[in-house]
């Protein structure tokens, strides 16, 4: 039985290959009229047992990568009926039918207005840095040592190291490496909000101090995503330039790109290390409630020793086909996005965990 897929303003039992044909936007049928053509085919399925709803922000994540999941939860347990859902919109037929068997409900990212009547609810939502450390803390994981910069913050180089990192705790500007920056552990001090430049994330919210993690002569970190704590790929992120020299000058120092994020061309392989997973399945397992999570991991060069960095559990990390990794896919090629798939047969893997949890969870 194809997954129950819900657009805009339409809902229906369509495959991939029907969905090929249904008529374009302009011309979708009313809800409601969806409703009477497919609900004699719902009602007549006795044999499924449970419902799995899967629930997508456009741009973020595209139902087509929902559907080949769903096909395959489908070809693993049949008595499960997948429903795909924008989570932006109240589609009330989909929250009644799905309410008529236990359910499970998984969205990436918030479910702004796509409330279920009833199941097992799983979705992400951005998370402040200093309580996603303090979970992450609290479950035994490494973390690099951190705390908020406030004005009587006093850091002992001997206990925070000769460099530290600057973070602002706004997520929509860190997310993309704005404000982050090394810094001698002696120069630190606290800046008001006010007196940051106007362009500065600073002005936004406190700024975190953070020990620096040195990665070796590659400045660098693992991408691990993982739903339900699988991993779905893995890759190492580095950038191409020397790492900063510690005899630098100060203003060298503090001028240096040290966010991945905001790295030129950056180096990406595609890795298997077994501690690097392991720890990435650890960070889920910290905050279990957030389906899935691009999990930042760095490894110090000196020690070997793994340290979580970020879980960024706010729902744009699915880039196999996120709006906000479309031009990098481009970028890196066919090859690159093939291997993301293959890498842990990603969709395949998904659709074992969802159709595991939604045997064991749904309510």
């Amino acid at each position: 039985m194809p997954a129950v897929f819900a657009t805009s303003s339409a809902a229906g039992l369509l495959s991939p290959r029907e969905r090929e044909t249904w008529p374009p936007r302009a011309k979708l049928v009313p809800e409601v009229a969806a409703a009477v053509h497919f609900a004699g085919r719902l009602s007549s399925s006795s044999a499924i047992a449970r419902h799995l709803v899967l629930a997508y922000r456009p741009g973020s994540q595209s139902p087509d990568d929902l559907s080949a999941i769903s096909d395959h939860v489908r070809e693993i347990d049949p008595t499960i009926r997948t429903f795909i859902v924008p989570a932006n919109q109240r589609n009330t037929l989909i929250r009644s039918m799905a309410a008529e068997r236990p359910t499970l409900v998984v969205s990436a990212g918030r479910m702004r207005k796509f409330k279920p009547l009833r199941g097992r609810i799983y979705q992400g939502r951005p998370i402040a840095k200093v309580e996603e450390i303090h979970r992450l803390e609290m479950a035994g994981l490494p973390v690099p040592k951190a705390a908020l910069l406030t004005p009587d913050l006093r850091l002992d180089p001997a206990e925070w190291g000769e460099f530290v990192i600057l973070k602002p705790t706004d997520i929509k500007t860190s997310s993309h490496g704005r404000g982050i920056q090394l810094m001698r552990t002696g120069r630190v001090r606290y800046v008001a909000p006010g007196d940051y430049p106007e362009d500065h994330p600073g002005r936004l919210g406190p700024m975190i101090v953070q020990r620096y993690i040195d990665s070796g002569p590659l400045t660098g970190i693992y991408r691990v995503l993982t739903l339900m704590g699988e991993p779905l790929y893995a890759v190492s992120i580095r950038g191409k330039d020397a790492a900063v020299d510690p005899a630098a000058d100060d203003a060298a120092i503090e001028r240096a790109v040290v966010a991945t994020q905001a790295y030129v061309a950056p180096q990406r392989a595609f890795i298997e290390e077994a501690d690097v997973l392991a720890l990435a399945r650890a960070a889920h397992e910290a905050i279990p409630e957030i389906p899935l999570k691009g999990c930042d991991i760095i490894r110090e060069a000196t020690t070997g020793k793994l340290y979580v960095l970020e879980v960024n559990s706010g729902g744009n990390t699915w880039h196999f086909s996120s709006g906000y990794f479309s031009a990098l896919r481009r970028e890196l090629g066919e090859d690159f996005v093939s291997t993301m798939h293959r890498q842990f047969d990603a969709f395949r893997t998904a659709a074992r965990v969802l159709a595991a949890r939604t045997v064991k969870e749904a309510e």
